[in-house]
């Protein structure tokens, strides 16, 4: 069987809950996305749907490690990438593309999917 090129086990990020911010001290945390598990095939196209708040970006954050992981394992290519320092970081975000929610800003009308993939 051919290892999957991510692979993600209890995935948890909590973020401040800024809509419940005391006048003093820190915002109570909000578990945005609550234990993930999945594999996502080597050469496969994967799309996140949902609504809106759903945690789609913050998945996304997450699995490029822009946000940091408050719980779980992300493995990208064999290797665990969720304690990795920013310096190691880098070089595989060259393999690494989010596409945001709005496609007339991120897609370029005049190219098909196909050749933007």
């Amino acid at each position: 069987m051919v290892e999957p090129l991510f692979s993600v086990r209890g995935l948890k990020v909590a973020l401040p809950d800024m809509t419940r911010k005391p006048l003093i001290g820190r915002a109570p945390l909000a578990e945005i996305l609550k234990g993930l598990d999945f594999d996502l095939p080597r050469g496969s196209v994967t799309g996140i749907v949902g609504e809106s708040g759903s945690g789609k970006s913050t998945l996304g954050r997450a699995l490029v490690r822009l946000l940091e992981p408050s719980a779980g394992s992300i493995r990208f290519d064999g290797r665990d990438i969720t304690n990795l320092p920013e310096a190691e970081l880098r070089p595989l975000r060259r393999n690494l593309q989010m596409i945001f929610q709005d496609p007339m800003s991120s897609l370029n009308p005049r190219c098909t999917i196909a050749s933007i993939i």
